[in-house]
């Protein structure tokens, strides 16, 4: 399945960058075909169904929509269909985390440029706009998710872009109650959880070594 699934997203791409025209639709319904048919559940291959989303998640990565442009709809469509997103999400032990949050950096890195000129034609509204629902669905269901990776996620992320930034730094474990913001005489820092760390996957030093940061850090820090 993985050797299919990389020839295909090759296949794809090669197509897309010697057609001024690329036609999306055969490449969608092929990727649509085969997710619906190999992460369906099945007590036989139930064991193989990580390996399985992980070799779609390569492909959809190798096909990102700063590859291959002209399958940015199609390409949306398959990562947040039903049959894969919340299956990777599930995987036992969150080892389909990181590759989600790939691909949802795929999609920004895609969208940056246009978000930070403002400049946005009928076809970027519109991956804008679904992009939006993607993120409102995880906001939903995987609070942990969006607030483990936020990030990452802002750094991709013009400061402009104020709605997108705040669906990630609104997101909170479903586990933790926030204080009613309205209570009387409300003072942060003596709430207890204000002495529990955050949990934070996004790698941080990535981000200092790419602005230069990390050294002038450390001799500050010692």
């Amino acid at each position: 399945a993985a050797a299919g699934l990389a020839a295909a997203a090759a296949d794809g791409a090669a197509d897309a960058a010697r057609t001024p025209t690329f036609e999306q639709r055969p490449y969608f319904r092929l990727f649509l075909n085969l997710l619906v048919d190999l992460a369906t559940p099945d007590p036989v291959l139930d064991s193989s169904s990580p390996r399985v989303l992980a070799a779609f998640a390569t492909a959809f990565h190798a096909l990102q929509p700063a590859v291959v442009p002209g399958f940015a709809f199609s390409w949306l469509e398959l990562v947040a269909h039903r049959m894969f997103m919340p299956n990777l999400l599930l995987i036992r032990g969150q080892r389909g985390w990181v590759l989600m949050h790939r691909l949802l950096v795929d999609l920004f890195v895609f969208l940056e440029p246009y978000l930070r000129a403002v400049q946005l034609s009928d076809a970027i509204r519109l991956l804008y706009k679904g992009a939006l629902r993607v993120l409102l669905v995880l906001l939903h269901d995987f609070p942990e998710f969006l607030s483990d990776y936020h990030f990452s996620f802002c750094d991709v992320i013009p400061a402009s872009c104020i709605q997108l930034r705040n669906l990630f730094l609104s997101a909170f474990p479903r586990s933790m109650r926030l204080p009613d913001p309205f209570t009387p005489n409300l003072k942060v820092d003596l709430l207890p959880e204000i002495s529990q760390p955050p949990r934070i996957l996004s790698n941080c030093v990535v981000a200092l070594d790419a602005c230069g940061l990390r050294e002038p850090l450390d001799e500050y820090l010692r």
